[in-house]
């Protein structure tokens, strides 16, 4: 149901020491080139399909940036980080901060459009069960996006879920 709407996910295969991605040009490889341990777990009883130990869920972000410019209010306030009054020595939004004028004076080109997307990225562990009785834990990364005015950036539907990585004491 969520696909159609680019709204899909995509499997991709890691060490279960965190150390490397099965992606890319590793996309085939069976062994972590880091210690040597197998992507797979060993094959019990009549079951043909490899098991992997862990996978990290992502979360393609164009589309859902994409849609951000499809509406013509949301599109206005893409632009809105650029077009404030900032007063010195307050800081409303990322955009008042110097390390904001710094990026913009290290990358001209970037800062040059208002419309090129500026995210934020959140992240912590925690247990979806709520209780430390069950072995699972995961890392939801967030991102945030920081060319919308502050009273919007923070709400909840322009905080869009980027990744869930599995934590050490995940299932699958």
């Amino acid at each position: 149901m969520m696909k159609p709407l680019g709204l899909g996910y995509q499997k991709i295969y890691m060490c279960p020491n965190f150390c490397m991605l099965y992606y890319l040009e590793n996309a085939e490889m069976t062994e972590c080139m880091t210690y040597g341990h197998s992507r797979y777990k060993p094959r019990t009883g009549r079951g043909k399909t490899l098991m992997a130990y862990k996978k990290l869920r992502y979360f393609p972000i164009t589309s859902r940036l994409q849609r951000l410019f499809m509406s013509p209010r949301t599109a206005e306030n893409m632009t809105w980080h650029q077009s404030h009054d900032a007063v010195d020595g307050v800081m409303v939004h990322p955009s008042d901060d110097e390390a904001w004028k710094h990026f913009n004076s290290v990358h001209p080109h970037f800062s040059a459009k208002s419309r090129n997307v500026r995210l934020g990225l959140c992240t912590n562990r925690f247990n979806p069960f709520r209780s430390f009785v069950a072995p699972y834990s995961c890392w939801p990364v967030i991102l945030t996006v920081y060319n919308l005015p502050p009273g919007i950036c923070m709400k909840p539907e322009f905080m869009f879920l980027f990744m869930v990585i599995p934590g050490p004491s995940s299932l699958v």
